[in-house]
């Protein structure tokens, strides 16, 4: 890299089908990620690399993950993953790596390192980060104590102020945040599977999340609802410093129409 700086686009929540024509409470989630990947091949400057964070797909099938790499294959980047809810990761292992997309669960680049962990939990909708991923987070940190850490996996570890998502979020969230605490070399914390943008402090370390490439629910919900928001992914700067600079891009529009009535999926 000829810049100083690293930096990162986080897509996530992109609920991809087997079948290019298939909706997802009415909004086909083919046509909506091309707009994202075509707002990427026009991105300057360009990112050094990709993260997906979780929900590649809706049907979790081998097919649907290998259509996947072949649409990322046009933005010749690197590519890492995490599964979601929505994905099956033995299924993603059996795939990946393929084309651009890589299998590392820990990038390490110039004086920053990124983790990678899975918060999928089997036959569920919440999330749960296994003995054995906290125990590799703590080998990454560990490894290198003087690295600008961030820590990636998809399910919220903290309130975002929807009931019906809150229900839903990282269950042994204190666990990891009592870990995390330990090493103030960690910057940042992102997150995906809440359909929404935030970026707050919790227990004074910076998390972020990105809005989906799909459909998008409507914050401070109490109740299952979408909003009117067209996809977007955030952007990320990793300074040499261990300052960040981020901002969420949009579609300038929505794309496709989705069921005002729905009620989940």
């Amino acid at each position: 890299m000829a810049h100083d700086s690293i930096r990162v686009v986080q897509i996530s929540d992109i609920h991809l089908f087997a079948d290019k024509h298939a909706a997802l409470l009415g909004v086909k989630t083919e046509e909506s990620f091309q707009v994202i990947i075509d707002m990427l091949h026009k991105q300057s400057p360009r990112p050094d690399f990709i993260i997906l964070s979780g929900d590649l797909t809706q049907d979790f099938s081998e097919a649907t993950y290998r259509r996947l790499a072949e649409k990322l294959r046009t933005l010749s980047l690197p590519i890492y993953c995490i599964p979601g809810n929505h994905d099956d990761p033995k299924v993603m292992a059996r795939v990946y790596p393929l084309d651009t997309i890589l299998a590392d669960k820990h990038i390490v680049k110039n004086n920053w390192h990124i983790i990678l962990l899975d918060s999928h939990k089997p036959g569920a909708v919440e999330g749960y980060l296994h003995p054995s991923q906290l125990d590799f987070m703590q080998a990454c940190l560990k490894q290198y104590p003087e690295h600008h850490a961030i820590v990636v996996f998809h399910h919220q570890p903290f309130s975002v102020g929807c009931a019906w998502l809150d229900n839903l979020g990282l269950k042994n969230a204190d666990e990891f945040w009592a870990i995390l605490m330990q090493y103030p070399q960690v910057r940042a914390v992102l997150f995906g599977h809440v359909h929404q943008e935030h970026n707050k402090k919790h227990l004074g370390m910076q998390c972020y999340s990105a809005p989906s490439t799909c459909i998008q629910f409507k914050k401070h919900s109490d109740n299952f609802a979408l909003e009117k928001l067209p996809p977007g992914y955030r952007w990320l700067e990793l300074f040499s410093n261990g300052a960040i600079q981020t901002q969420v891009f949009r579609a300038d529009h929505y794309v496709g129409t989705f069921d005002v009535n729905a009620k989940g999926y």
